[in-house]
C-alpha cells in the first residue's frame, strides 16, 4: 500500500471529490438521516492498493473523523494489524456503518425522510367572487349555510 496526498499548494482537483459525491448520492437514495456534505470534509489523501480500488480518505471538520470510499462510492474500515509488517487491512462496510464510524450523526443535523408533506391550508368551496370566470366545464359552488342544532338543555 502507498498514501497519496496533494501538496499544499497543490489546486484541488474535482475528481478528487468524486467518491465522496458518490457517496453523498448513495446516503440520499438510501434515505440516511445523516447527509454527507461535501463542503464539510477535506481530503485526506489516497491509499493506492495495487490491483485492488484505491481507498480515498475524507475528514469531517467538525471530529476529524474519516470516510474510507474507493471510486465507485464502496465504503470501508481500517483494520489495524497488532503486528507484522502490513500495518492493517481495509474491510467493505455498509454506507450506514461508515457514516457511524464518521460519527456523522454527532455532528450532522438529520435529514426525516417518512415525515409527510406539507399539507397546503384547506380553503372552503366558496363561490368565485363577483366577476371572477369559474373554469369551463367546472361546476360552480356555493357555500351553504346550516343553522345550528337545538340545545339538548
Amino acid at each position: 500500500m502507498r498514501w497519496w496526498h496533494p501538496s499544499p499548494d497543490e489546486p484541488e482537483i474535482l475528481d478528487w471529490w468524486r467518491p465522496l459525491l458518490v457517496v453523498s448520492r448513495r446516503a440520499r437514495a438510501e434515505q440516511i438521516p445523516w447527509p454527507v456534505h461535501l463542503d464539510e470534509f477535506v481530503l485526506g489523501g489516497r491509499v493506492e492498493r495495487g490491483k485492488r480500488p484505491a481507498i480515498w480518505v475524507y475528514e469531517h471538520r467538525a471530529n476529524g473523523r474519516e470516510i474510507l470510499v474507493d471510486w465507485h462510492g464502496q465504503t470501508y474500515e481500517f483494520i489495524r494489524y497488532r503486528s507484522g509488517p502490513q500495518l492493517g487491512r481495509f474491510n467493505e462496510v455498509s454506507l450506514r456503518g461508515a457514516i457511524w464510524r464518521a460519527r456523522l450523526p454527532d455532528v450532522v443535523e438529520p435529514v426525516w425522510y417518512d415525515e409527510p408533506p406539507a399539507r397546503a391550508p384547506e380553503v372552503g368551496a366558496l363561490e368565485p367572487a363577483p366577476g371572477a370566470a369559474s373554469a369551463p366545464g367546472m361546476p360552480r359552488r356555493h357555500l351553504t349555510l346550516v343553522p345550528p342544532l337545538p340545545s339538548l338543555n
